[in-house]
């Protein structure tokens, strides 16, 4: 898939964050990310997955419990 809109994640193999630009090829393990950060999501229902947010969490640093529920997750990520 190709990004739509600038956003940073960190690819398998990889210790730093890449920023990917629009038109820019994106990973499979961040196009969940890629999706969110467009506005777009996998399910076309307006709902994340978990995985999708964890991944989204993991895509803008920020540190969660994994173990924690839906909701939990959904009110770490930001509404950007």
């Amino acid at each position: 898939m190709k990004a739509i809109k600038r956003f940073q994640g960190v690819p398998d193999g990889e210790f730093h964050p890449v920023t990917y630009e629009p038109g820019d090829d994106v990973p499979p393990e961040l196009e969940a990310a890629a999706r969110h950060f467009a506005g777009d999501d996998a399910n076309a229902d307006g709902k994340l997955s978990v995985d999708e947010i964890r991944v989204a969490l993991t895509a803008k640093g920020i540190q969660f419990d994994p173990r924690a529920k839906k909701a939990d997750l959904l009110a770490l990520l930001p509404k950007d």
